[in-house]
């Protein structure tokens, strides 16, 4: 019986190494519009993100900036679809040829080409705010993890104690 507990505890001594504690990572899941940040499967809210990323300047300012960007993004999107909208519309002309009135439409290229690089410039400043989130994410994950301290087994012995109990000892480094 004897050597079958000391057995078993040669066996589940190897599963000892992994029980340092980490320390909480943040994950980012990226949508289209937003970024939202997570930790232990909780959302986090813009307010904790902040206290949470004043340890770290770089992920602070990185995500400030992704804060002003990701309202501005969309209005500039929805701007750049309205103006080529007008453009393509045009304005309603009448002319005289021969004799004849004639109605058309006036389209303006340079409205529609504002129109469509404000539309792929909103969409740009969309996907910077969501980049931004998510390397202000990453720089305080790195950070955790240059700061993660372990402690490794050094030696573990195995034996019986004075009171003729199976026992044993962990060292760590």
């Amino acid at each position: 019986m004897k050597y079958c507990i000391i057995l078993y505890l040669v066996i589940s001594s190897g599963c000892l190494n992994g029980y340092a504690q980490k320390p909480d990572t943040l994950n980012a899941k990226r949508l289209f519009l937003a970024t939202h940040v997570y930790r232990d499967q909780k959302k986090l809210s813009s307010g904790k993100l902040t206290k949470i990323f004043g340890t770290t300047k770089q992920s602070k300012i990185k995500y400030r900036w992704s804060n002003i960007l990701k309202p501005i993004g969309p209005f500039v999107t929805v701007g750049g679809v309205g103006l080529a909208y007008v453009a393509l519309k045009g304005v309603d002309a009448t002319t005289t040829i021969d004799g004849q009135r004639v109605d058309y439409k006036v389209r303006s290229l340079p409205k529609l080409l504002m129109g469509l690089g404000l539309f792929f410039g909103g969409l740009c400043i969309v996907e910077s705010s969501n980049e931004l989130a998510q390397h202000a994410v990453d720089i305080y994950n790195a950070k955790l993890k240059s700061n993660q301290k372990t402690s490794y087994i050094n030696k573990i012995q195995f034996g019986l104690t004075e009171s003729h109990a199976v026992g044993f000892k962990i060292s760590l480094k």
